[in-house]
């Protein structure tokens, strides 16, 4: 994951440079416009999708209305846009995700033919958490009593299409241990909550989540998956410099639509939504949420999503 990662930072920090794509001729959009969510309220995905569909509304002067639909690790909302009339009114908020469940169950669509890229919203890289009862304050700690325990940790996600819980997966298999118990939520605030209330004992999680939590108390991180430590937590080690050397895992969150939509509507989606993500106010609330703003080029997008179908072919392989 280290060459992903610093590829889509490099895009988060130079972004503001990227020229606008030309504005395509075009009276879109006359009326209002979905963009669909696949997880619950509250989580990451739904926090950057109404930051973008804010603007979006500002630069339209129609409502962009969120709409989620939870469940299946986004595969639900992700056919739902994949069925809808492709006429630009109807947009996926996906995550990397949609480079993941393609190997692990078949699907009614193909996420490379049939949807086209519009621009990277936000990436985070993922926090190690686990509940305060547990008796645990390094990632070496946890790796210890994960592997004494007969009947494995428990540890909570959004599911097992999405990021975090392969990342706990690579974790698994990188620190040797030999079980741990799954527990799956439809979005990562339910998973969260799960945490905060003990019911599970562990889980990697996007910041832009979990951080205000942790900050209170009611949960605690013990390792950052990114190749320097959070400005947000500085004390917390990264768990490549204090158990695993090399290990990294985050999560991007971006718009989409049907390939099937006019190509100049889709032009004037993604220039308005490139634009948008280049607003200072909208860098600043998607910083201010805990995420990175990234806003990079469809081409550019297209990239990190065959690199990523390509690493995940490979991490479920292994898993399976």
């Amino acid at each position: 994951m280290k060459s992903l990662s610093r590829r889509v930072v490099l895009a988060a920090l130079g972004g503001a440079a990227l020229p606008f794509p030309a504005r395509a001729a075009t009276d879109f959009p006359t009326r209002p416009v979905r963009v669909v969510v696949g997880f619950a309220p509250g989580g990451t995905t739904d926090i950057l999708a109404r930051i973008i569909a804010d603007k979006l509304h500002e630069i339209w002067g129609v409502s962009v209305i969120v709409e989620n639909r939870p469940g299946a690790d986004g595969i639900i909302a992700t056919n739902s846009v994949f069925q809808s009339t492709p006429d630009g009114y109807t947009l996926l908020m996906s995550t990397n995700a949609i480079t993941i469940t393609p190997h692990m169950k078949a699907l009614p669509y193909d996420p490379i033919k049939d949807f086209e890229p519009i621009t990277i919203v936000g990436q985070e890289y993922h926090h190690l958490m686990v509940t305060p009862e547990l008796p645990v304050k390094t990632v070496r700690d946890f790796i210890d009593l994960a592997k004494s325990s007969r009947d494995g940790l428990t540890f909570s996600s959004a599911g097992p299409g999405s990021a975090p819980f392969l990342a706990m997966q690579r974790f698994m298999d990188a620190a040797t241990i030999p079980h741990m118990v799954h527990v799956p939520f439809s979005g990562s605030a339910p998973a969260l909550q799960a945490l905060v209330t003990g019911n599970v004992q562990a889980m990697f999680s996007s910041p832009s989540t979990t951080l205000q939590m942790a900050l209170a108390g009611k949960v605690r991180i013990i390792g950052v998956a990114g190749p320097a430590r959070d400005p947000n937590v500085p004390d917390i080690p990264t768990i490549a410099e204090s158990a695993l050397p090399g290990f990294q895992s985050n999560t991007w969150f971006a718009l989409m639509a049907s390939s099937k939509v006019p190509p100049e509507i889709l032009d004037k989606v993604r220039a308005d939504a490139i634009h948008a993500m280049h607003e200072p106010d909208v860098r600043k609330r998607i910083l201010t949420a805990g995420s990175s703003p990234v806003g990079n080029s469809a081409e550019e997008f297209r990239k990190v999503i065959a690199e990523d179908m390509e690493i995940y072919r490979q991490v479920v392989a292994k898993i399976k």
